[in-house]
């Protein structure tokens, strides 16, 4: 007797699904980890073959291991100051009822479409040594030093923690404070063994973004730290300064190890235990507080609101007053850029660059999620890892990568406008393609199962059914990606090459040189440009605009 045994068959990948799904290995593999190997090789290299000799002198010099110290410090007190901001304010829009919560809101989220360093640049026009606060009051005090980094990284970061905190206390479901304080809790109590106890994940995640961010920002302490060096600005003057690839590398690598143990340890500190509280029957009401503390709460949160409004304020300011600090006359003369024999082109070069980088980053980030979310070939999910790789990455460590990666054949791409959007594209990848994966999950895969009953293809499927659905979102990658384009920096200081700067790097020349003016005027039109895109957006899209994190 013959035993017949069914075996199920693989379903076959469809070939051009194959053949995107190795396209995007292949770019991800040149654009992300290749970047990342050099980087590693480099500090690695020596004369008779791999060596950790680059590492014994960073740890051996007194001078450098400090610059660590300093960088692990200022980062840690930096992260705590923002975070508590942040839970205030979140806490005051989404759990209370204060006045004016919409401007608070919105005044919290304005730096992310800022470059990260004007809030440095205002904070010199207040408190620098021609400050209008220092002359007004006749002060003798310097905002620049550690305390002027912390400070302006609070500003600067505060969007980031205010976004993933405010998510979470909107979604703590209020009867869980109602028992607490039915037992008997007070509001104290109930805040933080409570609420605080629930928002945990939300607290770890914002501390965990900020530190990252504080820990590798360049532009504050490029502007406003003055003597106080920290490991990016070091890596900037190892790699530009003196072209020492090595030194830069390896610092590179150390900058990155505690971003990578931080990761680990929110990993512990959250734990795999379940902080759900949304269910069927989930409510998030407004509490109302007691008249003192609502007009306390009111003034802290407004406060800090107020404040954003007026560093912002200052920029536009800065660039239409002919001397900051001596001559208040008003005068459009900075507009015309006679400090810089480049004049207005940095602005238009970071148009171009943000519009290539928007339009390659929509296309790219929208395949990737197709291929991940819906096709689903061998290997989508190494492939959904390295797309989300570069959240890991330091701007340093990717500009310092993109260097050595690409300053040789058979890429020998430095100096091209495509690498610098690169940059921009694959280090801003994840939040797009994980927005992108998002909107994949919402449309009914038996929409496409429809389109194929009737005979259409996979391609004319993807064109003719998917994409309508997909322009919002597509939109709001395109202005996402197009907003990074204006404002980074950290990462392109090292790719812009004789003939093509761009105005967030120009800002920091500007300020570095004595012109202030025509920096906050740079500054003011690339806020103009920026806000521009994302109310054209908001046009376009009504409310279902997506918010980004920039």
């Amino acid at each position: 007797m013959t035993t017949v045994i069914a075996v199920r068959s693989r379903p076959r990948t469809d070939p051009g699904v194959a053949a995107l799904a190795a396209a995007a290995f292949l770019l991800l593999g040149v654009f992300v980890v290749w970047p990342v190997a050099r980087v590693l090789a480099t500090s690695l290299a020596g004369a008779d073959g791999p060596t950790l000799a680059h590492y014994a002198e960073f740890f051996s010099t007194w001078r450098l291991f400090r610059i660590l110290l300093q960088s692990l410090l200022v980062a840690a007190v930096s992260t705590v100051l923002t975070v508590l901001a942040a839970l205030v304010l979140a806490w005051a829009v989404t759990r209370t009822d204060i006045p004016g919560k919409r401007f608070i809101s919105l005044m919290s989220l304005l730096p992310l479409i800022s470059p990260p360093f004007l809030v440095s640049l205002a904070f010199i026009l207040l408190f620098g040594r021609n400050g209008l606060v220092m002359r007004t009051l006749g002060l003798d005090w310097s905002i620049y030093g550690a305390h002027g980094i912390v400070i302006t990284q609070v500003f600067t970061f505060l969007p980031q923690a205010y976004l993933l905190l405010a998510n979470v206390l909107a979604g703590i479901d209020a009867a869980q404070e109602e028992a607490a304080e039915s037992l008997g809790a007070g509001p104290l109590t109930t805040l933080t063994r409570v609420t605080l106890a629930l928002a945990r994940p939300g607290l770890a995640s914002a501390a965990l973004i900020v530190f990252i961010l504080c820990l590798t920002d360049f532009g504050n302490p490029i502007l406003i730290g003055g003597r106080f060096n920290v490991l990016a600005t070091e890596i900037y003057a190892q790699v530009i300064g003196m072209s020492n690839f090595a030194a830069g590398a390896t610092m590179s690598v150390v900058l990155l190890a505690p971003c990578l143990a931080a990761w680990a340890l929110n990993t512990w500190w959250v734990g795999a235990r379940s902080y759900a509280t949304v269910t069927a029957s989930a409510r998030t009401t407004v509490r109302p507080l007691a008249p003192a503390a609502r007009w306390a709460l009111f003034a802290v949160a407004g406060g800090i609101a107020l404040f954003v409004a007026l560093v912002y304020a200052l920029i536009p300011l800065g660039s239409v007053v002919r001397l900051w600090g001596s001559d208040w006359s008003l005068s459009l003369h900075h507009y015309a850029f006679q400090s810089a024999a480049e004049g207005a082109s940095p602005v238009w070069n970071s148009v171009r660059l943000a519009a290539a980088a928007g339009v390659a980053g929509t296309v790219l980030a929208l395949g990737l999620a197709y291929v991940i979310e819906r096709r689903r070939p061998p290997g989508a999910r190494a492939l959904e890892t390295l797309a989300l790789l570069p959240a890991a990455l330091p701007g340093m460590v990717v500009g310092v990568g993109y260097i050595l990666a690409f300053n040789v054949p058979p890429l020998a791409l430095t100096g091209t406008l495509a690498l610098v959007a690169a940059s921009v594209v694959f280090w801003k990848l994840p939040v797009a393609v994980l927005a992108a994966v998002n909107a994949f999950k919402q449309i009914d895969p038996s929409i496409e199962e429809a389109a194929v009953s009737l005979g259409a293809g996979g391609a004319r499927t993807f064109w003719r059914v998917l994409l309508p659905l997909l322009t919002g979102p597509a939109f709001s990658i395109f202005v996402y990606f197009f907003v990074n384009g204006m404002v980074t920096v950290s990462a392109v200081i090292f790719l812009v090459y004789p003939g093509f700067n761009l105005a967030s790097v120009a800002i920091l020349s500007q300020v570095e040189n004595g012109y202030p003016g025509v920096a906050c005027a740079l500054g003011t039109l690339i806020l103009a440009i920026v806000i521009g895109a994302v109310l054209l957006l908001r046009a376009l899209l009504g409310e279902r605009v997506a918010v980004l994190k920039l």
